[in-house]
């Protein structure tokens, strides 16, 4: 992992794919244009904690405990807040957008739901706020939070009024309870966690639409037959199994550079580690299909079982480089030195070696 830190090295991958679509895919802008929204995010001074929950859980009492002034309002009525609304917190060193939503169970409360997704979807953290035991829609909710890869801190609220759950972080907006213990937390975090978790959101984020570039390609002619059958006619015409072996490297490379080409992606792809594995040992395989000493029957069966041997393994191994290089195609550019996915894993390797480490 580079010295950099977390948040140059996510502004260098989105610097880079912007620089590649503008060359390589200006007619797919469409697809590949969220990248400069999710650059736009990560310059961001201020952090995004959002609040998420159902209808009369405290969420706006909950913010204006840790705001520390009734900024929010609330009241008695069922979904009081009818729309997202921010403010600006300065938590000690750190400036943090608070933002309150509605409900999550409103009746006929379909775009204010939708309207608190938009919100949640920019977060850098959610408090995920609850009460006694999590409902259906709450389960569904922390679901999706989960598959989004949007990190929360589970609150129970009115902490004076339900017994302690075994998770999560108990207040009460009512007395106070918790409330300094619950600041205290997201000053640690803003200090501690912040610049990783947004960083790791906004890679997720941008190899999302890598991939939806990939699909939006899958179009693209891909197709081996005019390299197999290349393959094949000069593996008949050609003498030996040295020479079959030659015309192969010639023939897979200009396969997968073509292949690269239709998917405007790099070649070669720095991660052709496995693939590359596999067609050394299918150019063996050539190689070896070529002896006479492994094949009998062509005075019986009147073919030259060489050929079809070879013509087999010619066959086979096109259609596995071809199954194993359309992960790579349809996942855009995400493999360079600082493609998405490159460093998603570097991320996490990191962060491995930090917990086993203690």
């Amino acid at each position: 992992m580079s010295s950099l830190p977390v948040l140059d090295i996510t502004a260098k991958c989105l610097e880079e794919l912007l620089a590649w679509h503008q060359v390589h895919h200006p007619q797919w802008s469409a697809q590949w244009q969220p990248l400069y929204e999710l650059r736009d995010r990560l310059q961001q001074r201020a952090w995004h904690i959002v609040v998420l929950g159902q209808v009369s859980r405290g969420k706006s009492a909950l913010l204006n405990a840790l705001y520390g002034e009734a900024i929010f309002p609330v009241g008695a009525i069922h979904g009081t807040t009818q729309w997202p609304r921010t403010v600006r917190w300065h938590c000690q060193d750190q400036i943090v957008d608070l933002t309150d939503t509605p409900g999550l169970d409103e009746v006929a409360g379909n775009d204010r739901e939708s309207m608190t997704w938009r919100a949640v979807e920019t977060a850098d953290l959610v408090l995920f706020v609850t009460q006694d035991s999590l409902t259906r829609v709450e389960d569904e909710a922390r679901d999706r939070l989960d598959t989004l890869r949007i990190p929360y801190k589970l609150i129970c609220t009115k902490a004076d009024l339900y017994p302690p759950r075994s998770e999560g972080i108990a207040v009460s907006s009512t007395t106070g309870q918790g409330i300094p213990e619950l600041r205290q937390l997201l000053q640690q975090w803003l200090q501690q966690e912040a610049p990783r978790a947004r960083a790791l959101r906004i890679l997720h984020q941008a190899s999302q639409v890598e991939q939806n570039l990939g699909a939006a390609l899958g179009t693209q002619d891909t197709s081996a037959w005019p390299w197999l059958t290349a393959q094949m006619m000069g593996s008949l015409l050609l003498p030996g199994g040295f020479f079959d072996v030659v015309l192969a490297i010639i023939s897979t490379l200009a396969y997968i550079r073509k292949a690269c080409q239709a998917y405007a992606v790099p070649f070669p792809l720095p991660a052709f580690g496995g693939l590359s594995q596999f067609v050394l040992l299918w150019y063996a395989a050539i190689y070896l299909s070529s002896w006479q000493g492994l094949t009998f029957g062509s005075e019986l069966w009147g073919v030259d079982t060489n050929v079809v041997l070879q013509g087999g393994v010619i066959f086979w191994g096109y259609q596995q480089i071809r199954r194993r290089l359309a992960p790579y195609l349809q996942q855009g550019y995400q493999w360079g030195q600082y493609g998405p996915q490159r460093l998603l894993q570097q991320l996490s390797q990191t962060r491995t070696r930090v917990t086993a480490s203690g």
